[in-house]
């Protein structure tokens, strides 16, 4: 149901190369730089006659460091540029349910990924729905509440996504399509056209921060590649720190994700009788028309793309302005 949801949310808005993860990617090298020459001294050291290339480089006289210093400068730049163009393709991956499609050991994965968020979505769901009890009991269950309606969809017919990022996009546009009738992956689009700017800017930062997240996310995972150059104890130390920063990273990028869609939810509800204007469609005039109506604002959207027009359905537009008398000179 949400399917290209997270393409048509983040991607146009925060996939920009100057959103980079420049900070994570400098930490992660100089770490490694600093866990190398702690776990082998003997190898940071050029001696005479030594042909490593960082020697080799070193030794050119006058620009030999400078050069060192540009080098490890572009490929913390590099791995932050590379970590840039990725996180827009892995948000999408960890939203969408284009995994079904994939090879037979990745839906298997997926499967067992969407069983694991049934399961803590039914959990949450009856600890959520207890009764009894004393007060205390009674504020955690507001709290589970809170959390299941932010982080999964209500409906329990509507189908749960492998990712807990993917869960918090859908439980926004089911609560939309629920509430007002409106299929978000279909009317986003076009809500961002009607946008004031001050609202598209906020959209924009806080997409931002989602792909940065996903961004460091990255560079943490990729930085276990990393760990064979160092001896097996410093290896594991290596490999500990970096998946301890991957879990903070990963449970950043959840947090983001779910802000960013309760600012998309309050974009819509705010903002969507300046859509059904645009398109020349009856608002709803009271909260018992707000699913009809929001659901002929769908259908007529889908029709524009690959469907049949809907029927009995008339525009109203604005009357054109009219040529009146011209001013005196």
């Amino acid at each position: 149901m949400i399917e290209g949801l997270a393409k048509a949310v983040v991607e146009p808005l925060a996939a920009r190369w100057r959103n980079t993860a420049l900070g994570t990617s400098l930490v992660l090298w100089l770490a490694a730089l600093l866990v190398y020459v702690l776990s082998r001294p003997k190898a940071a050291k050029c001696t005479a006659g030594a042909r490593s290339l960082p020697c080799r480089i070193a030794d050119i006289e006058t620009i030999g460091p400078a050069l060192l210093l540009v080098a490890g400068f572009g490929t913390a730049v590099s791995t932050a540029f590379l970590a840039a163009g990725v996180a827009p393709g892995l948000f999408t991956l960890l939203t969408a349910d284009s995994w079904r499609a994939g090879p037979a050991p990745v839906a298997w994965a997926g499967s067992l990924l969407v069983r694991f968020q049934t399961h803590r979505r039914t959990r949450l769901s009856t600890f959520a729905g207890a009764a009894g009890g004393s007060a205390l009991a009674a504020v955690r269950r507001g709290a589970r509440f809170a959390e299941l309606r932010a982080r999964y969809p209500m409906d329990a017919a509507w189908p749960v996504s492998a990712s807990a990022c993917g869960n918090a996009l859908a439980a926004v546009a089911e609560r939309l399509d629920r509430k007002l009738g409106l299929d978000l992956s279909v009317v986003w689009g076009a809500l961002l056209t009607v946008l004031p700017e001050g609202q598209y800017s906020r959209l924009v930062a806080q997409s931002s921060v989602v792909l940065g997240r996903c961004q460091q996310l990255l560079i943490a995972v990729g930085g276990l590649a990393l760990a064979p150059l160092f001896p097996l104890r410093w290896a594991l130390a290596w490999v500990l720190a970096c998946l301890l920063c991957a879990l903070a990273f990963r449970h950043g990028l959840v947090r983001e994700t779910i802000a960013f869609a309760a600012q998309v939810h309050s974009v819509v509800v705010a903002h969507r009788i300046s859509l059904y204007a645009a398109y020349g469609l009856s608002a709803p005039v009271n909260p018992q028309d707000e699913v009809r109506c929001g659901q002929t604002l769908t259908r007529v959207l889908r029709s524009f793309e690959n469907e049949a027009p809907p029927t009995g359905i008339t525009y109203e537009w604005p009357p054109p302005p009219t040529c009146g008398p011209q001013p005196g000179p």
